[in-house]
């Protein structure tokens, strides 16, 4: 590699291995001649180390690229820091001690005092004093000190092996301050570890870090073409520059100068179309050019920063530049249409192939089944895609491999060297340590019958889904009639004749149609080790063996017992109370070995997770989810449909292990603030930038493997308005190139750094109309459940929904008046007619309405074309199940009996409406979390489902503190008062059970409940009970099928042909009588239960018993009637 400016010549060699080799010419598929190289080593021993050599078959690479960068001679002022004064440490760690500062500039008036220093230990790094381990909610650590030059902490140690810490510097609003986490080393002599915003490179005094940060701060400049620089928040200059350094050494010398070699900028400007396409760098920005002879292909491998400068030199401002934007413009294009990975050819030789034109070099590194190295063969680069791709016969089905990559990264302003995995990878080894070649199309891999595999439900029209979230661990983990080797894993659905498989097999023989699959990927946060994994079932031994903090912790006395960790749950849930939660504090530890997490912590895409498989050791994996979605089709009887978690990694940088993608590329997978160059994770976690080409394409690909490989029938996706819509739109329309029926349904909450369409037009509520694409309804979910999932302490027991008795049966501290109750009546209403924003109705207030003018904390509540873009649900995985929600809100004086009637009557809300009913698995079966909010990784005591039906898991030990400890006074309360009225039994949960099944079989039986088209929910369907004189409580909804619209039921039997259907809701606690607009009303003979128990039609008089959902039908007397008319009145 080679480097020139004027007289300036910089030259790079790429570290080669070095030892005493025997060398044999080895011919190699496209490379040519290479060398066979093997190390005389006197020494037998082997491990698992990626760069120990095997005996036999090693070859290295001799050949790296040569990028030459000519820069144009420049005459400028040398770039030098003025009045510069030496800066000091304020205080002197003691012996067991770490100061910690954030090193700022004096003009920064940020306030610091609600900073917060984040710590944690782990295997590696274990030196912080337990007193500072808090929950990532805590706030409580805070600077002990704050001057001209930034806050500081007084960090305890303890006494460890190790000699690092874990950081993360937090502001008021949690966000992490370095960008991502620190792992700073402590030296002997030395405890002081300095830290500037933006980056986790550590100094060892405040002097080093504020040089380094008053001369570059933050990545404001944006390079956003081969040609044209945005700086956000530029000061006026006299020259603008670009300094470039191959080999990341743009730093001060002693003189407080910087003398590396750079391009000057001239001024320039955006057209409209960037404008409109960057509308985050547009405004309070500087825009520049950079001459366009220059070779900015080579020139991004390089470090970057452009400077301010005045007249005599003076740096009036250096920042680093974010390139993600130039790489689209430069690259992508041509990166399109390749095919990214290892790919098996017809000729029987692999090709790789990784994109990555930010790298310097690319190596494939190839190893045994022993994780020993094989060998090396260097990757030909393409200027024009910025791909790396190599091919040989020497990686053939089940060999793995990893890519050595060199490549400058921002974050640690060092040219950085490791080696990663394969972010496109289809297989991997044990915790995805390794990549694996496949042909997704071996046999071998394929259950019998496979190929020939057909979904047992059309998709033509989404209306007609139910679809039923489920959890692969959930579903069976603690169930005896599985195979013990098989619960909580994929082959767990292959079991026909266990109690788990049979409850869903009577679910969709009742009518639900999809079966929805939270996270089933490659996760990040589940350890595949089975030795190193202790799941409740198992003794509480071993429990001490995998986490070493049992055996300091108030539970260590269990280590040598013969208990099974169950058993002591068991033991200490009898005596839980909030000033002894002893069962949320055991969870907490378990749950740092266990195999439990929801699994939104995506580690690789497109490869299954391998703690659900019987071997997470290679292709076992492919074949036992093959053979779950086989299952779940052919025996149970249902679509699949995969929960998709794109719009944000586990974690990024260069330091961390679960991170890929910002290793492969950096800086540009994942968004960055555009100001500090920080990961943005208002998602959770490190957010990812679909909006950046290459990961569109990255995530289409994933898609169509999932589609085509798998026969993935829907996917839901994850915080999908934190991507463009465009981007959600040709992801579509690349799966249904493979599936024209395939159906995409997301999580369109409008927040974090996209909100508003600030960076581009998300894939929100408000623009999914006519999309065809769903997005689940918070509208019909908060007026049924009540208040908002951010409710806490009393505030969650004063906002009762129309599900659990607002207004018609207050409980002791509601504060809703007539007209709340009222309002969410009518959000109801509205959302049973698909939430559209065309249809009219006179709301509560005696106004003919649009549902677009009905109003949801500030926004429009109707916002569909057709109610097939909502899933209208009323509980899913997040927040508390529909049972504990109710137990919060619920008058005390309420019936067990009533409880699971209003259970029933929440879910016909969705059931029995237009929209795309969503149930959250065990919800039939009054599913308690123990009033959990939050238990993603809660474990399997928390999250348990009894498909036995005999237990319900309500009140199994306080929930995690963490989430709920500022609930526990209400949660005591909730629960004491309660009593048994809250406990249900067999008796109560079998009754639940044939309610759900009754909604289900009148959802498959009456497709006037299933129109999915919005014109004809419009044309159809009236709202009955209506106004400010309604009888609160009570929903009455008409559909027609009269002479005045087309026949719905054209294709049902004669026999049960309608001019048309009733749907009427009594959510109270009271019976009442409504007055039909018609007779000749029949109660629906489907029902099997007594859900609509003591419902009388008698002429055009309806009587409602107490909380009753009942369906009406209007039978057709030979011609078709004038059925039920819309009207509004």
């Amino acid at each position: 590699m080679q480097f020139s400016q004027g007289k300036y010549v910089q030259n790079r060699l790429f570290e080669q291995k070095t030892c005493r080799y025997k060398l044999k010419s080895l011919m190699l598929p496209i490379l040519g001649t290479f060398f066979l190289i093997g190390c005389n080593d006197s020494s037998n021993e082997t491990n698992n180390d990626p760069d120990t050599p095997a005996t036999e078959s090693y070859f290295d690479t001799t050949n790296p690229p040569n990028f030459d960068i000519t820069l144009p001679t420049t005459n400028g002022p040398i770039a030098k820091l003025s009045g510069s004064e030496p800066v000091t440490d304020p205080i002197e760690p003691s012996e067991n001690q770490a100061i910690i500062y954030l090193v700022t500039k004096p003009d920064d008036n940020a306030d610091y005092r609600q900073y917060s220093l984040y710590t944690w230990n782990d295997e590696n790094c274990d030196r912080t004093d337990p007193t500072w381990l808090k929950d990532w909610s805590d706030i409580s650590n805070t600077p002990a000190g704050i001057d001209q030059y930034g806050p500081y902490w007084q960090l305890p140690l303890k006494e460890g092996d190790s000699d690092c810490l874990n950081i993360i510097i937090r502001d008021v609003d949690l966000n992490n301050q370095l960008g991502s986490d620190a792992r700073p080393s402590l030296s002997k002599s030395n405890h002081n570890i300095a830290l500037i915003p933006g980056s986790t490179t550590a100094y060892l005094n405040r002097e080093e870090a504020y040089l380094q940060l008053s001369g570059i701060a933050n990545a404001q400049a944006h390079l956003i073409s081969g040609d044209q620089l945005v700086w956000k928040n530029a000061p006026t200059a006299s020259e603008y520059r670009l300094y470039v350094s191959l080999d990341a050494k743009i730093e001060l010398d002693d003189h407080y100068q910087y003398t590396q070699p750079y391009v000057v900028m001239s001024p320039s400007s955006l057209t409209a179309e960037q404008e409109m396409k960057f509308p985050s760098l547009s405004q309070d920005s500087v825009t520049l050019s950079l001459d366009d002879e220059l070779d900015i292909r080579n020139i991004i491998k390089a470090q970057l920063v452009a400077m301010a400068i005045d007249a005599e030199g003076n740096v009036l401002a250096g920042t680093q530049v974010q390139t993600a934007n130039s790489l689209d413009s430069l690259f992508a294009a041509n990166a399109q249409a390749v095919e990214l990975g290892s790919t098996i050819q017809e000729n029987g030789q692999t090709q790789f192939q990784v994109w990555a034109p930010s790298a310097q070099n690319t190596v494939l590194v190839l190893f045994d089944d022993d994780k020993k190295e094989r060998g090396r063969l260097q990757m030909d680069y393409n200027a024009n895609s910025g791909v790396w791709s190599t091919t040989t016969d020497k990686a053939t089905s089940g060999t793995y491999y990893l890519y050595d990559t060199t490549v400058f990264h921002p974050a640690s302003n060092k040219v950085e060297h490791y080696k990663v995995s394969d972010p496109y990878s289809l297989s991997l080894s044990t915790n995805s340590a390794y990549s694996q070649v496949v042909n997704l199309n071996d046999p071998e891999l394929k259950p019998q019958g496979w190929d020939d595999l057909q979904r047992p439900v059309k998709q033509d029209n989404p209306a007609e889904f139910v679809i039923y979230e489920s959890h692969v661990r959930d579903f069976s983990a603690q169930d005896k009639s599985t195979p013990e080797n098989y619960r909580g894993k994929y082959l767990a659905f292959t079991q026909q004749d266990s109690i788990p498989v049979k409850h869903m097999r009577s679910l969709s023989q009742s009518g639900v149609t999809h079966l929805h699959l939270l996270p089933i990927f490659d996760i990040a946060t589940i350890n595949e080790s089975k030795d190193k994994v202790a799941n409740i079932e198992q003794p509480f031994s071993k429990l001490c063996l995998v986490n070493s903090k049992v055996e300091s912790s108030e539970f260590s006395h269990y280590c040598n017992s013969n208990l099974s960790i169950i058993d002591v749950l068991n033991t200490l849930a009898e005596s839980d109370t909030s000033d002894s939660s002893t069962v949320q504090s055991l969870n907490r530890l378990i749950s740092e070995t266990d195999s439990f997490n929801w699994g939104y912590d995506p580690f690789h895409y497109t490869a299954p997770e391998g703690s659900y498989s019987t071997s997470p050791e290679g292709t076992q994996r492919i074949l036992e989810t093959r053979q779950m979605v086989q299952a779940i089709k052919s025996n149970i009887g249902m679509n699949v449909v995969m929960d998709v978690v794109y719009n944000h990694t586990n974690s990024a940088g260069p330091d961390n292990n679960t991170s890929v993608l910002d290793k492969i590329v950096p800086w540009y997978y994942n968004r960055l603030n555009p100001i500090t160059g920080t990961v943005e994770n208002s998602t959770c976690c490190s957010n990812t930038a679909p909006e950046h080409t290459m990961m569109g394409k990255l995530i289409r690909d994933s898609l169509v493997v999932w589609a085509r490989e798998y026969k993935i029938d829907a996917f839901r996706f994850d915080l999908m308005a934190h991507h463009p819509l465009t981007q959600i739109e040709d992801a579509l329309k690349a799966v249904q190139a493979v599936d024209p029926t395939i159906y995409f349904y997301g999580e369109g909450w409008n927040f974090g750094e996209v909100a508003d369409d600030a960076l581009f037009i998300q894939a929100s509520q408000a623009h999914l109309a006519g999309t065809g694409i769903g997005s689940f309804s918070d509208r019909l979910r908060d007026a049924v459940r009540g208040g908002s999932p951010f409710d806490s302490q009393e505030g969650i027991r004063k906002t009762q929904g129309f599900g659990n008795g607002a207004w018609v049966q207050p409980n002791d501290i509601t504060e809703q008046v007539l007209s709340d109750a009222l309002q969410s009546t009518d959000l109801v209403r509205l959302g049973m007619a698909g939430n559209l924003k065309a249809f009219q109705f006179i709301d509560a207030n005696d106004k003919l309405v649009r549902g677009d003018n009905v109003d949801y904390n500030g926004q429009p509540a109707g916002y569909a074309q057709d109610p097939t873009e909502i899933q209208n649900y009323v509980s899913k995985h997040d927040n508390q199940t529909l049972w504990d929600n109710n137990q919060y809100k619920v008058a005390y004086a309420a019936s067990l009996d009533e409880r699971v009637r209003m259970q029933a009557v929440s879910l016909a809300t969705a059931m029995l409406g237009q929209g795309v009913p969503f149930t959250h698995m065990g919800s039939e079966i009054l599913r308690s979390k123990s009033m959990q909010r939050d238990s993603y990784d809660s474990g399997d005591w928390f999250n348990k489902v009894d498909f036995t039906l005999h237990d319900n898991n309500w009140d199994k030990g306080l929930p995690r503190q963490d989430k709920d400890g500022e609930n526990y006074p209400i949660i005591t309360q909730v629960i004491d008062t309660h009593g048994v009225s809250a406990k249900p039994n067999h008796t109560e949960i079998a009754q639940m059970m044939s309610y759900y099944q009754d909604l289900a079989k009148l959802r498959h039986t009456y497709p006037l409940l299933r129109l999915g088209k919005g014109e004809e929910v419009i044309k159809r369907i009236t709202f009955h009970n209506t106004g400010s004189t309604q009888v609160p409580g009570l929903i009455v909804m008409s559909i027609d099928n009269g002479t005045n619209v087309s026949d719905f039921t054209q294709e049902t039997p004669t026999a049960n042909k309608l001019d048309g259907l009733i749907v009427a809701i009594n959510a109270s606690p009271n019976p009442i009588n409504f007055t039909l607009p018609t007779t000749d009303f029949v109660l629906s003979s489907v029902y099997q239960s007594d859900l609509a128990q003591g419902v009388v039609i008698e002429g055009s008089r309806l009587a409602l018993p107490a909380w009753t959902p009942a369906v009406l039908e209007l039978p057709r007397k030979g011609e078709r009637g004038i059925g039920i008319p819309v009207v509004m009145n």
